[in-house]
């Protein structure tokens, strides 16, 4: 056990534990503690408090300011001495996104189009909480899905055979009765799961008759950008699922059904009220591998470094949590490689992504635009929102999917006497972009409470500099 993890410490601990049996706690081996000890949790607070100043302005992604801080990272990568992509041909990736200029929440819309019976369609549905900027246009035929419940450990999986790239899916609200499932069947994680299994848009069966403030028809608030997710009624449902002769309306609430059926070709569209080209940047950073035979082989470490920005008040968002603490982190991770002079078998890449905040627009540019071909990358881990919580735990994604992978980052995670949970998170971040691709990958978070998320208090001060300097540390191993 412990000459496997000295090989993948080599490589940032990640790829050859790819075999690694279920972890127990081990000493660190000489190396790795000097690894651990480079680790400066005040260092990475300066990073934090630099990263939250007022110049920055919250470092929404295409704002005046995010370009402030995409020159600040750049430096700071620069002075750890980190090598740039020989692709790039420098830090910095650009791309283009669309950016809001949203003044109030009723000027988005979604429009769906169809033909159901011989007549043409045009549904209108309120969207007042989609992901800030519109301008989305896209056509693809719709297939019915279950309930959308993909779940590894119980076996229960609504996605069984199907293909459903490029297509819109419909599915039902709720759980099939009788079926223990490993998973909270919530909104949100069937909304990503649809995401991972290549859907560009999905659509749920919302009954007549339900009692909450939303209503039937109304687009819901989706943590990844391009990517509806919308309410239709009973009688959309069966329309779009006409020329099957299936009607979801008339499927009692629990009752298995089988998925895969096939509906009608829809187009759907978004109300633009945006900048469709304003620029924005990634930045990279390698330490290149140094085994001739591994150094194509490369290990990803990531998190996003852009929040919200300003509010119409004035305020600003600083995002000390959310993500200045995944972005310090990483820094430190590579900082500490450096410094300890012990040079990596395989490549190890550093990336800071912009626009997570408005839908994991720069994660998601890299992983369809890679300077390196993805099938290179044999472990991803991304941070997000590590400097507060319950000190000393952490929770990762991706056990089900990459139990080889995540047995790997638990191994190392017990060797620092850290406690790290499975697969206990619903929520939208960067590693998405890559799980979407089949690249190995775990978001790391702090478990427990956030309680300033997405607000004014989220400052350097309520972060936990022992939090910040663990999870440096889980990095780097």
């Amino acid at each position: 056990m412990k000459n496997l993890r000295f090989c993948l410490f080599q490589a940032i601990l990640l790829a050859a534990a790819l075999f690694c049996a279920i972890p127990s706690q081990a000493a660190l081996t000489s190396p790795e503690e000097r690894l651990a000890g480079m680790v400066d949790s005040a260092r990475i607070m300066n990073t934090v408090e630099r990263m939250c100043g007022d110049d920055f302005a919250g470092r929404r992604a295409g704002s005046p300011e995010h370009y402030l801080v995409a020159d600040y990272l750049t430096r700071e990568m620069e002075s750890i001495g980190l090598s740039a992509d020989p692709v790039l041909g420098g830090m910095k990736q650009p791309l283009t996104m669309r950016y809001s200029l949203v003044e109030s929440p009723d000027q988005i819309k979604a429009r769906i189009s169809y033909t159901a019976g011989g007549k043409k369609q045009n549904r209108t549905f309120a969207y007042r909480d989609y992901n800030g900027r519109g301008g989305l246009s896209v056509s693809s035929k719709v297939v019915f899905v279950g309930y959308g419940i993909s779940d590894p450990s119980s076996g229960y999986n609504d996605y069984a055979g199907l293909d459903i790239t490029g297509k819109t899916v419909l599915w039902l609200p709720g759980r099939p009765a009788g079926v223990k499932l490993g998973i909270s069947p919530s909104g949100a994680q069937k909304m990503l799961t649809a995401y991972q299994h290549g859907a560009v848009a999905c659509l749920i069966l919302r009954r007549a008759g339900i009692k909450d403030a939303w209503g039937t028809n109304v687009g819901f608030a989706g943590a990844i950008a391009d990517f509806p997710y919308i309410g239709v009624d009973e009688r959309i449902a069966d329309e779009l699922m006409s020329a099957s002769g299936l009607r979801p309306s008339r499927i009692k609430n629990g009752v298995k059904v089988k998925s895969g059926v096939a509906g009608v070709s829809i187009h759907l569209a978004v109300t633009p009220v945006c900048d469709p080209v304003r620029k924005t940047y990634n930045i990279i950073g390698h330490i290149p591998g140094s085994d001739s035979a591994l150094k194509d082989e490369v290990v990803l470490v990531g998190a996003h470094y852009d929040h919200l920005g300003r509010l119409k008040s004035g305020g600003i968002l600083r995002g000390a949590d959310d993500n200045a603490s995944g972005s310090a982190v990483v820094l430190e991770a590579a900082r500490s490689i450096m410094q300890s002079g012990l040079p990596p078998r395989r490549t190890i890449v550093f990336a800071l992504w912009t626009g997570e905040e408005g839908g994991l627009i720069g994660s998601n540019y890299f992983a369809g635009n890679p300077p390196f071909p993805l099938k290179n990358i044999v472990s991803n881990i991304e941070l997000d929102m590590v400097g507060t919580g319950t000190p000393g735990v952490f929770g990762s994604t991706g056990a089900a999917a990459y139990p080889r992978h995540f047995t790997h980052i638990a191994q190392s995670a017990s060797d620092l006497g850290l406690i790290l949970k499975r697969d206990s998170l619903n929520g939208a971040s960067d590693h998405l972009a890559f799980t979407r691709k089949n690249v190995p990958s775990s978001l790391i978070y702090a478990e427990g409470k956030h309680p300033y998320y997405h607000t004014v208090k989220d400052t350097p001060e309520t972060l936990k500099p022992e939090m910040l300097e663990s999870a440096a540390k889980l990095a780097a191993l």
